[in-house]
């Protein structure tokens, strides 16, 4: 990793702690001319809805950098890249969720807390007590990964280009027209095992490797499931824990995780 890469990811990864999401990047509406390709009677997936809202603005992106880099050499990433990595973290404002969530659930309004979640667009149902408390890590994990861990893994991988296709694929998800969920399946796999990966460092270590050589290898396994999975192996908790044990521990893991792919980034870009 170059040194300017590591100054656009610590440049773009602490606006969005200190600001949160939002601003231009977040609010302007760059893909209307891409959806406004697509018939409001056109639904489901398809390879021309992917080519026209993922892959035709991935390529101007692309093309767009090589301009700019021929102009202002590897100064591109620092111009580009950082933008480009603020633009493809999510749009969800997770802090603020989790400590909503875990206001309700600290006096067991279970209800309350279902309502959090419902009001970012996810799903609470379930018909007991510890159902909610894996559906409700479920959703906090999934979103985590979609948030920040996934852009930076491919950021990491690919470039700037990269995490900008990585969020274009999930802003397709709110369309008429998602990307198939095969296909995201097989954007989430590496990102998602990574993460697991640094929940057996702050978790049960045994058991987080165990669900990750036994599930983990399976491109069939829907993400959510696979997450949920990974923080009741990590999480060791009595019989009688409640919902706010289980979400904090969780959250801490999630926390840890984060903390622990700053300081990866920062060796990778001493060596």
């Amino acid at each position: 990793m170059s040194y300017l890469a590591f100054l656009s990811f610590i440049v773009a990864t602490g606006l969005y702690w200190l600001m949160g999401p939002g601003g231009p990047l977040h609010s302007i509406d760059f893909l209307s001319f891409f959806r406004s390709q697509i018939s409001e009677e056109e639904e489901g997936s398809s390879t021309r809805a992917a080519l026209i809202l993922v892959v035709a603005p991935s390529v101007l992106f692309a093309l767009l950098y090589i301009l700019v880099e021929s102009a202002f050499g590897a100064a591109a990433m620092l111009l580009l890249g950082t933008a480009a990595l603020f633009f493809s973290f999510g749009r969800e404002d997770f802090p603020t969720l989790s400590q909503r969530f875990l206001a309700r659930a600290r006096v067991d309004d279970n209800e309350g807390a279902s309502m959090v979640i419902e009001s970012a667009g996810g799903d609470s149902l379930t018909n007991d007590i510890d159902g909610f408390g894996d559906v409700a890590a479920s959703f906090f994990s999934l979103m985590a990964l979609q948030r920040w861990f996934g852009p930076v893994i491919y950021f990491l991988l690919l470039g700037p280009v990269g995490a900008v296709t990585y969020r274009l694929a999930h802003l397709a998800q709110e369309t008429n027209t998602p990307v198939s969920d095969y296909v995201m399946r097989m954007l989430e796999w590496l990102p998602s095992r990574l993460l697991v990966l640094s929940f057996s460092v702050f978790g049960d270590f045994d058991k987080s490797i165990q669900h990750l050589t036994g599930k983990g290898m399976a491109l069939d396994v829907d993400t959510g499931d696979f997450l949920e999975g990974a923080t009741d192996a990590a999480v060791t908790l009595p019989s009688d824990a409640s919902v706010y044990d289980q979400l904090s521990a969780v959250f801490y893991l999630l926390e840890r995780s984060f903390l622990l792919w700053l300081g990866a980034v920062a060796l990778l870009a001493l060596f």
